[in-house]
């Protein structure tokens, strides 16, 4: 099934998920539900220790705001410092650059269009995110991040939904609480368990692997 504008609710927003066979598609999103994905968000960044005097990189596109706002929001919040990259090739520069000039405790959403553009530049993943005390890459960038030597957190957007690695090289967690994921014939589909605006019913997205629980493991992409 497709997602449903199911709510009148005033909202914060419309954003846009990718579907299968790469389609994208438009979300709305209320005020309500944008406010509880920052508080998982800040959840989230709790638990990688990010505080007052650390800086946090965000690695994605004005169009994936819907997913990662909540995420800019929670490291304000913390009273950390956020630095802004596209999920381009091009902004593959800037990422070098900045991770040369400053410490991060925290890169998310390194994909394979930002390794692309630092392979475009001679830099090598280690000397880019070597000095990183983690690096949450999307499917792609981080198989090709592990096979040079790195341990990169997994990073997925499943629709709507942002699941991050708890530790290096485990399977993705999501928010149980607003999310259920599951996985038919090896593709993830998402339903939303609280009211949205649009409403997520059995949803398929892009994204293929497996799931157990609040946690998803995406097929391995060959470097």
């Amino acid at each position: 099934m497709t997602a449903a504008t199911a709510s009148t609710e005033a909202l914060w927003g419309v954003g846009t998920f990718v579907g299968p066979d790469a389609k994208v598609q438009p979300w709305e999103i209320s005020n309500a539900e944008i406010g509880r994905d920052m508080g998982a968000a800040t959840r989230v960044l709790e638990h990688f220790g990010v505080g007052p005097g650390n800086r946090v990189m965000l690695c994605s596109m004005l169009t994936e705001a819907g997913q990662f706002w909540p995420f800019v929001v929670g490291v304000l919040m913390s009273g950390a410092q956020i630095s802004f990259t596209d999920a381009t090739e091009s902004d593959g520069a800037r990422v070098a650059l900045f991770t040369r000039l400053l410490d991060y405790r925290l890169v998310l959403g390194v994909n394979d269009a930002i390794l692309d553009g630092l392979d475009e530049r001679g830099v090598a993943y280690d000397v880019a995110f070597g000095r990183i005390g983690v690096v949450a890459a999307r499917p792609g960038a981080y198989e090709r991040l592990e096979a040079a030597g790195l341990a990169p957190y997994r990073l997925v957007v499943c629709g709507p939904v942002v699941a991050i690695g708890r530790g290096a090289g485990e399977p993705a967690t999501y928010d149980a609480s607003e999310w259920e994921l599951t996985a038919r014939n090896g593709q993830v589909h998402v339903t939303s368990k609280q009211p949205r605006a649009t409403e997520f019913r059995d949803t398929p997205t892009v994204i293929r692997g497996t799931v157990d629980g609040d946690r998803i493991l995406p097929e391995a992409v060959k470097p």
